[in-house]
């Protein structure tokens, strides 16, 4: 199997299968994907989407952290704390929703900290592509207020726009 072939396989293992919303996902962000492989066996992956924050009128490069998963045989080895720290720096910003409660305990340890993610516009808000914006039509679940986490600079944002998130 080809590594789009696993990577799309262990995310459909993981987060179901929507035809329409995958063949998108991947078609638009397949060279955004960051992998660990393990014996030509994609252990762990995550879309690393670029995007930029503007914070108060400056704009840094961001980066949406998306679809996080670990190969079901891997799990619970420190495979996907080892892929955050190859391909993460802190010359960046790095925000995520948490898919649940139980995987906020993770991302503190990777360093991320939670805020509040918001449609409504404040200081901080990330600016997405055409591609990401269609994407998110397809799936969009409007949300007033959520949970949100983030990592790196700058790291005094308490409340976040992300008007565009994929559910």
């Amino acid at each position: 199997m080809t590594i789009f072939e696993q990577c799309k396989k262990l995310y459909n293992d993981a987060f179901g299968e929507d035809k329409e919303f995958d063949s998108m996902l991947f078609d638009s962000f397949f060279d955004n994907v960051e992998t660990l492989e393990i014996d030509d066996v994609v252990a762990a992956m995550y879309f690393k989407i670029p995007c930029v924050l503007n914070f108060k009128g400056t704009k840094f490069k961001a980066y949406y952290i998306y679809a996080v998963t670990t190969h079901k045989d891997f799990r619970h080895k420190g495979l996907m704390s080892k892929l955050f720290s190859e391909t993460q720096n802190e010359e960046a910003f790095y925000f995520l929703k948490p898919s649940s409660e139980g995987v906020i305990a993770f991302y503190n340890q990777a360093g991320f900290k939670q805020i509040t993610g918001t449609r409504q516009t404040c200081d901080a808000v990330i600016e997405v592509c055409d591609k990401f914006k269609k994407l998110s039509l397809i799936c969009d679940k409007p949300q007033n207020t959520y949970p949100i986490m983030i990592k790196g600079t700058p790291d005094n944002i308490n409340k976040l726009t992300f008007e565009y998130t994929l559910e």
